[in-house]
């Protein structure tokens, strides 16, 4: 399907204005009728009725109206809204989806003024533009949910726009795992939606669907110092693994600068590993602005900087060599991984021994995550441990429990959403269409700063 910037007619005053003046360039034989089903010359006002087509339902109807203050009419039989296409220049029917319209009969779809004004309509001092993502390299895990999703779903229900995209550029730096990006990012959007993000609240899309960005990163880059780059933990990571240093690999701050700026995002919930790279975008809009003029808003970091540690106590992510804790996960398969994998207290040898909860660095962590708001919960693992009543396993297999807790609601909903592959690329084409809309217009301020003519 094609996308069209121009916003189809759907006032249907409006709409009988423009038939009657003549502005449009009809090609069919809807217009003014005397009869609902009935056609008449294009042009010509009367006191007859103004007549349109509903494609679904194949025929012609003046329409109804909803209630009484409506300015939409609606097909009396399948109730889809009524509009002029400017398009296929038809009286037509669309199919409304996520705010988006799509004409039934040419397939176009229109980002309308109603979905641009709530998309745009920033000047309530409660609204944050919330911005963030989550790479497309596997199933969702348990430190993108304490890390990341959780946290997406929790601003979602407040009053704010929330874009949260599925990273499809960022994996290609491993070049040997590209072949399946395409499936992770129908998986990780099946993901965010199984742990609670609504696309009729938040817009949910690939990066890759919004060419923007990339042209917004390439301006990015131009104002940005090579050696800072190299002096960020991410990329000084990379070095100490031996592994090779590709531009993409340097280039990656830029382009997660340019998610962020694009959107012009106030806050940007991230695990506490990526806090250098929000502090790059926010040197980079500043530059720029100092530079150029203002375009960027200077967005911050949410407030919950969460590091999740994986079953060897590093961060859980793919870089670990051990296992992720994945979130569909069956409990089996939960304790299997913590028994096997799990490291608790080095100094603690036998069962009974006294222990230290702060230096277990897999189980206590996660236990602290789950319990934050229950200090008597955690209270209870710690005198257990420090006292030697409570041996590492009955932890480890706790945990696992409690984990499992957790995250079912999650497995049931994803199970169900496995069987929706064209709803969730439903979500992702019609959030990309939402996401272009605002970020576009973020490119178009830049290239008129700088000097760049658009064509």
């Amino acid at each position: 399907m094609s996308t069209n910037k121009v916003v189809p007619l759907t006032n249907s005053d409006q709409i009988a204005e423009m038939v009657v003046s003549g502005q449009s360039d009809l090609t069919h034989s809807t217009g003014w009728s005397g009869g609902e089903t009935k056609s008449a010359d294009d042009g010509k006002r009367s006191d007859f009725s103004l007549v349109l087509h509903c494609t679904k339902c194949d025929v012609n109807t003046s329409g109804m109206y909803e209630h009484i203050d409506a300015k939409e009419r609606r097909c009396p039989s399948c109730h889809s809204l009524l509009m002029y296409c400017p398009s296929c220049k038809h009286l037509t029917s669309a199919t409304e989806k996520f705010s988006v319209l799509t004409c039934d009969r040419c397939g176009t779809d229109f980002v309308t003024n109603t979905t641009i004004e709530y998309l745009s309509s920033r000047d309530r001092s409660s609204r944050d533009i919330v911005l963030s993502g989550v790479r497309a390299v596997g199933p969702m895990h348990l430190g993108n949910y304490f890390g990341a999703i959780s946290q997406f779903v929790e601003y979602q229900r407040g009053d704010n726009l929330c874009m949260y995209f599925v990273a499809d550029w960022h994996p290609l730096t491993n070049y040997g795992d590209s072949k399946n990006i395409s499936s992770n990012v129908i998986g990780m959007a099946t993901d965010y939606l199984a742990a609670g993000l609504n696309p009729e609240r938040s817009v949910i899309y690939a990066q890759s669907s919004v060419p923007e960005i990339a042209e917004i990163a390439l301006y990015l880059s131009m104002i940005q110092a090579k050696n800072r780059l190299e002096d960020l933990p991410t990329v000084k990571s990379i070095v100490r693994r031996g592994g090779v240093m590709s531009m993409g690999h340097l280039y990656y701050p830029v382009l997660m600068a340019a998610d962020i700026l694009g959107t012009k995002a106030t806050v940007v919930p991230v695990g506490s590993d990526q806090v250098p790279n929000i502090e790059l975008a926010r040197e980079l809009g500043n530059k720029f602005n100092e530079m150029f003029g203002h375009v960027f808003t200077i967005p911050r970091a949410g407030p919950r900087l969460i590091r999740v540690p994986g079953l060897s106590g590093r961060k859980m992510d793919e870089s670990d060599e051990t296992p992720s804790i994945f979130l569909n996960d069956d409990v089996g398969t939960i304790r299997s991984k913590y028994l096997k994998f799990g490291v608790t207290d080095a100094g603690r040898t036998k069962k009974d021994a006294r222990g230290n909860p702060d230096a277990c660095v897999s189980v206590y962590p996660v236990y602290k995550l789950i319990h934050e708001s229950d200090r008597n919960r955690l209270g209870t693992v710690e005198e257990g441990c420090r006292s030697g009543k409570r041996g590492c396993v009955e932890c480890k297999l706790e945990l696992a429990g409690e984990i499992d807790a957790l995250i079912a609601p999650f497995r049931e909903r994803r199970s169900e959403l496995a069987k929706q592959d064209k709803y969730v690329r439903e979500v992702l084409h019609f959030g990309g269409i939402k996401a272009r809309e605002i970020i576009r217009h973020t490119l178009e301020e830049m290239r008129e700063k700088i000097g760049i003519v658009s064509v």
